[in-house]
C-alpha cells in the first residue's frame, strides 16, 4: 500500500510540479503546506498552482483564509488532518507538499501545537521594538519554531513567545502516523537562478496582486507588508523604490529565504532526497526497493 507522501524543499526548487507528477502516478491528491499560499488573494506572486498546473489533480487548503485572518498552525493542523483522513476515506493517497517548516510539521503530525493567551505587554513592546529584536527574542524562546519563520513575520514570531513563556510550545506527537518524506534539492548556484529568474517573472503579478490587496484593508496591508514579494512590491507602489530595484531585492529576500528553508530541512530524518528532475519514475523505484 502506498504510504502517505510529503514533499518538500527550500523555494523555487520546483515542488509543485514533482507534487503533480507524484499525485498523477500514485493517484494522490494534494495537501497545502504553504503559509502564505492558504490566504485568497495570493496567487502568481505566491508561485501558487493555477488550475492547468493542477492537471486536474485535487488541491487542499489554498485559498482558505481571507487575509484579515490570522490562521494559526494550530487551526491550520486541525484542517490538515481532516483533509488526510478524508483523502484517504476515499482511497486516495494524501501527498503534503509545501516549503513552510511549521506547517508541514503540523500537517504531518509530527508535532501537537497549543493555543496560548495573548500577552498584551509583549504586543505593545513588539509594536514597537526592532524586528531583529523581536526575531532574536523568539529564537531565545523557542530556536526550532522561530528559525522556521522569517525574521520579518512579528505576529507569528510573538505568538511563539507567548507559546514559550505559557510552556506550551510546540511539542512533539506522540505516535504520529508516519508520512514518506521526499526532499527536493538543486546545486545552490543553480537554484538561486532560478529564484532570479521566477522574481523577474512574477514581478508585474506582484504588483497587481498587491494593488488589489492593499484596497482590502488595515488588516490586509498587513499581511502584505510581512509577506515576502509583496512587501517588495508594496515600496515600488508606493513609489520608495523603482522596478529594478524592487526586484533586486525581491531577488535577494528569496536567496535568504531558500537558504533558511535549506538550513531547516537539512534537520530532516528518514528522507528521500531527490532532484526534481530524477522524477517519480526513480522515486517509485525506491518505493519498490522498500517494499
Amino acid at each position: 500500500m502506498t504510504p502517505r507522501l510529503a514533499v518538500f524543499g527550500p523555494t523555487a526548487v520546483g515542488k509543485s510540479a514533482f507534487a503533480v507528477e507524484l499525485a498523477l502516478a500514485v493517484g494522490g491528491e494534494i495537501v497545502n503546506a504553504d503559509a502564505v499560499q492558504v490566504y485568497r488573494g495570493f496567487d502568481r506572486g505566491a508561485a501558487k498552482p493555477d488550475m492547468a498546473e493542477r492537471r486536474g489533480v485535487a488541491h487542499h487548503l489554498l485559498d482558505v483564509a481571507d487575509p484579515g485572518m490570522e490562521l494559526s498552525v494550530a487551526t491550520y493542523q486541525a484542517l490538515a488532518e481532516g483533509v488526510v483522513r478524508e483523502i484517504e476515506r476515499r482511497g486516495a493517497v494524501p501527498i503534503v507538499s509545501g516549503g513552510s517548516g511549521l506547517y508541514l510539521r503540523a500537517a504531518l503530525g509530527e508535532w501537537q501545537t497549543f493555543g496560548a493567551p495573548p500577552d498584551p505587554a509583549l504586543r505593545s513592546w513588539a509594536a514597537l521594538a526592532d524586528a531583529k529584536e523581536v526575531y532574536l527574542r523568539a529564537r531565545a524562546a523557542d530556536p526550532t519554531a522561530a528559525e522556521a519563520l522569517s525574521p520579518r513575520d512579528r505576529p507569528r514570531l510573538v505568538r511563539v513567545i507567548e507559546r514559550a513563556a505559557a510552556h506550551r510550545a510546540a511539542a512533539p506527537a506522540p505516535n504520529p502516523r508516519p508520512f514518506l518524506k521526499i526532499g527536493l534539492w538543486r546545486p545552490r548556484r543553480e537554484l538561486y537562478r532560478r529564484v532570479d529568474e521566477r522574481a523577474e517573472a512574477i514581478w508585474p503579478h506582484l504588483l497587481r496582486e498587491t494593488a488589489r490587496l492593499t484596497e482590502r484593508g488595515d488588516a490586509a496591508r498587513l499581511l502584505v507588508g510581512r509577506t515576502l514579494g509583496y512587501r517588495e512590491a508594496a515600496l515600488r507602489l508606493a513609489g520608495e523604490v523603482g522596478d529594478d530595484e524592487g526586484i533586486r531585492r525581491l531577488q535577494t529576500a528569496t536567496r535568504h529565504f531558500a537558504k533558511r528553508q535549506l538550513t531547516w530541512w537539512r534537520r530532516e530524518r528518514d528522507t528521500i532526497w531527490l532532484r526534481p528532475e530524477a522524477g517519480v519514475a526513480q522515486l517509485l523505484g525506491c518505493l519498490e526497493l522498500r517494499d
